[in-house]
């Protein structure tokens, strides 16, 4: 089979497509004929070796959400798993033909796909709906009234973020790095500022919008040295989400200094751990609201496995908007 493989840590041009054997599932393990994987910020964290959290060994094939369908099963699992479309988010692997998922684990999701939902939209529904679907809900539990605040606003999590949060009865702002990301930020999401950063200091940005008062959810998933700046732009009782660090692991927060003033809280976010808690009681809302309309995913870019070391650069470079899917086997 054909596959993206890193043999050492590195930059994107570590990535090269090779031939490998199929592989054979192990217990509590399914193999899928891969459909489409799509790009998650743990793709390029695990080949560059940046942050600990889900550290692969090597040689390591990307692809953290993909689908496709069952093709083989190991042992310990229901055989009538078998010829069924699925979806999976949690282990790499997605980025060849074929691709093994563990059942069972608490820090992976999988589960079978309608018939009604087309093959990309199923590749990233599980990170781009259901990670900011829990965000607004589950973790930060907006209520009307609240203004919530999404880094890198012109990216997936925050553009679906943003139109959940707004049906919610939140106020949603936007960072983005350029005037084409906020446009699309407004266009694609449901900001109601965006916030260019290149042009203004984002800390006073906020706090002028919000007659002095700070944002009381802040979504950050670019993280880095700067992230303590978050704390100076929530308001009281407010909450800083963490939920990646494309910019490198955040400092460490001192309890002290930073947050008993304004009654602060910092937290990590996993989505398998809140799908794990809710046992699916959430999907039957996220496909009406995908069905109906009220939640739109802008899948921006399709991509082939020849292309996947591109893919990173430029992710990297945070030259994209909107998700990027990755066509292996295609329309299976």
């Amino acid at each position: 089979m054909k596959a993206v493989v890193a043999r050492q840590p590195g930059g994107p041009e570590v990535l090269e497509v090779e031939e490998l054997p199929t592989p054979e599932p192990g217990p509590d393990q399914i193999r899928l004929r891969v459909a489409y994987a799509s790009l998650n910020p743990l793709d390029t964290h695990a080949r560059a070796q940046r942050v600990a959290y889900k550290a692969q060994s090597f040689p390591y094939t990307p692809g953290f959400e993909f689908s496709g369908i069952v093709d083989a099963v190991g042992a310990n699992v229901d055989r009538s798993l078998i010829g069924s479309r699925r979806t999976f988010l949690g282990a790499p692997g997605g980025c060849a033909e074929s691709a093994l998922a563990p059942v069972g684990s608490p820090f992976c999701a999988h589960f079978e796909l309608p018939d009604d939902l087309d093959w990309k939209l199923a590749t990233v529904m599980p990170c781009a709906v259901y990670t900011p679907w829990h965000l607004i809900h589950t973790a930060a539990r907006v209520r009307p009234g609240d203004t919530v605040l999404f880094h890198g606003a012109a990216g997936t999590v925050a553009v679906v973020g943003s139109q959940i949060a707004k049906q919610a009865g939140a106020r949603v702002l936007g960072l983005c790095s350029s005037a084409d990301k906020a446009a699309f930020a407004r266009e694609h999401g449901a900001v109601d500022e965006a916030i260019i950063t290149s042009d203004n200091d984002w800390v006073d940005e906020v706090r002028r919008i919000t007659d002095g008062r700070g944002a009381d959810v802040i979504v950050d998933g670019i993280a880095g040295q700067q992230a303590p700046r978050n704390l100076e732009a929530l308001a009281p009782f407010g909450q800083v989400i963490y939920i990646g660090a494309i910019a490198g692991t955040a400092p460490p927060v001192d309890v002290s200094s930073q947050l008993y003033a304004k009654s602060l809280a910092v937290r990590g976010f996993l989505v398998y751990v809140a799908m794990q808690q809710s046992a699916g009681a959430e999907t039957p809302a996220i496909l009406d609201a995908l069905r109906s309309g009220r939640v739109r995913v802008p899948i921006t870019g399709v991509w082939q496995l020849d292309q996947v070391a591109e893919l990173h650069r430029r992710f990297e470079n945070r030259e994209l908007v909107g998700k990027q899917v990755i066509e292996v086997g295609g329309e299976l």
